[in-house]
């Protein structure tokens, strides 16, 4: 029944309190939709457009934004000595994605000569800046300044030296794997610099080269790699930036947008054993939550114990400590049976919830007891009647306990890195928690990236699961 009649629904009484009602609804979907909409925008952004934090990528729509984002895959911060009428107050990337009405301004006044342009100028513009870039190619490269991706270092890497054991026995500091190496300290090097790792020096500067390589392979106009002298080369610069926008900028915009997935894709779900690891641990859990809880509720409901009311008190007083506190002891037990590093440590903890038996106990209670006296009449066992005739009345509170067994498993990567030092049988929670702590640290855009991909298997298992769930909600307020 619901909370207003149909004969007083048409009163303005009833009217204002449903408006109102609609109202608190539609503003608690918007407080959720709304920080998801941020990450899904974080995660298309880049250095140049990250701390704006709205949820829309304003370069999807905006081609002026979108030329100044360009600009900042090339440079690491604003280039006045390639563009000296810019504002001076513009240092880093995030000012000038603050300050959208001048940079919208800025970017019309640089592209309005290739937008309409007279006779045969795009054209001549274009043999330029291909031009430009053929001397690049042969330019020494210590005098090449080189705005490099970071996405694009564990790919070289691999492909230059294998393995990460032959990339560390080639340079003088050794790293876990590609995801960890950078080059920070190599491109800030000048012809004159003395490198302390000559072979990693050499490898940044095979990556600058191959940045002009493929430019030129694939018909752009300009790539990552430019003259370290900007202000002698600026009109030449400026040409190519400009040209490259004009026949490739939306490509080029997308392209770099969805290479963050790329990487975290890669990074999670290719390298070590992180997906295969964590669905075994989800299967396992799951299934050892839908045999433990509902066996173990259905004895404390079917056979009338005395000691059944205390039974009930032990296992909700396990929901009185907090995770933090158990894990230290739960640590001790583990190590001392030897189970450490096994999917053992990470299901066994989390196989017996206090709070999963008792609301399973409660639903067992209210069945008709008429059923099992039936049963019983029929010669049934005790195992037939638990499999034949409870279990099936109790499909959506069993749905509700595996999805929150899923959750559970999904998502926790404190115990999971506590019990498992192994990289091996990490989990893709705690790579994504290593991630975001370690690897891609100065990439929060990758890290958005991460989150975005991970959460999407609990939202498809929820709206797999959405009508049993209700069902489950709605069951019980009906009896």
């Amino acid at each position: 029944m619901g909370a207003i009649l149909d004969i007083e629904r048409k009163s303005a009484r009833a009217r204002i309190f449903l408006a109102f009602v609609y109202g608190i609804l539609a503003l608690g979907a918007a407080t959720m939709v709304y920080p998801f909409a941020v990450m899904i925008a974080g995660s298309l952004s880049s250095s140049y457009d990250y701390e704006r934090h709205t949820p829309f990528v304003a370069g999807f729509f905006d081609e002026d934004d979108r030329f100044v984002r360009s600009l900042a895959t090339h440079f690491d911060h604003f280039p006045h000595e390639v563009y000296p009428d810019a504002p001076g107050e513009w240092t880093t990337w995030n000012e000038v994605a603050k300050d959208r009405e001048r940079a919208d301004g800025f970017a019309r006044r640089e592209l309005a000569p290739y937008r309409n342009p007279s006779g045969t100028f795009l054209d001549d513009a274009r043999r330029r800046a291909d031009g430009f870039l053929a001397s690049l190619a042969a330019a020494d490269p210590r005098t090449l300044y080189c705005r490099y991706d970071p996405r694009d270092v564990p790919g070289f890497c691999e492909d230059r030296y294998g393995s990460v054991d032959a990339m560390n026995a080639a340079w003088a500091v050794p790293h876990k794997s590609f995801f960890d190496v950078s080059f920070r300290a190599e491109a800030r090097l000048t012809a004159d610099s003395k490198p302390d790792d000559p072979e990693k020096f050499a490898a940044f500067e095979a990556l600058a080269k191959s940045y002009v390589t493929k430019a030129v392979e694939s018909g752009d106009h300009v790539s990552r790699t430019l003259p370290r002298d900007f202000a002698a080369n600026a009109a030449e610069i400026r040409n190519a930036l400009a040209v490259q926008f004009v026949d490739h900028g939306r490509r080029d915009f997308w392209r770099d947008a969805f290479s963050n997935y790329a990487t975290v894709g890669e990074y999670l779900f290719v390298r070590g054993r992180a997906f295969v690891n964590t669905l075994i641990l989800v299967i396992l859990s799951v299934l050892a939550s839908l045999t433990v809880n509902p066996l173990a509720a259905y004895a404390l409901s079917r056979f009338r114990m005395r000691s059944t009311e205390r039974i009930l008190l032990f296992l909700l007083a396990t929901m009185a400590f907090p995770a933090a506190v158990t894990a230290i002891p739960g640590f001790l037990l583990l190590r001392d049976l030897g189970l450490l590093n096994t999917f053992a440590a990470l299901v066994l903890p989390s196989v017996a919830s206090g709070m999963s038996i008792f609301i399973l106990k409660g639903f067992f209670d209210a069945l008709p007891r008429e059923l099992y006296e039936a049963a019983a009449i029929d010669g049934a066992s005790e195992w037939t009647v638990f499999r034949r005739i409870t279990l099936p009345m109790t499909t959506p509170i069993l749905a509700v306990n595996a999805l929150n067994a899923f959750i559970h498993a999904y998502a926790s990567w404190e115990w999971a890195f506590l019990v498992c030092h192994r990289e091996s049988h990490w989990t893709l929670a705690v790579w994504m928690y290593q991630m975001a702590s370690e690897t891609f640290i100065g990439q929060p855009w990758c890290v958005m990236a991460g989150f975005v991909l991970v959460s999407i298997p609990t939202a498809v298992v929820f709206l797999l699961c959405q009508k049993v769930i209700l069902r489950g909600i709605v069951l019980p307020s009906m009896k």
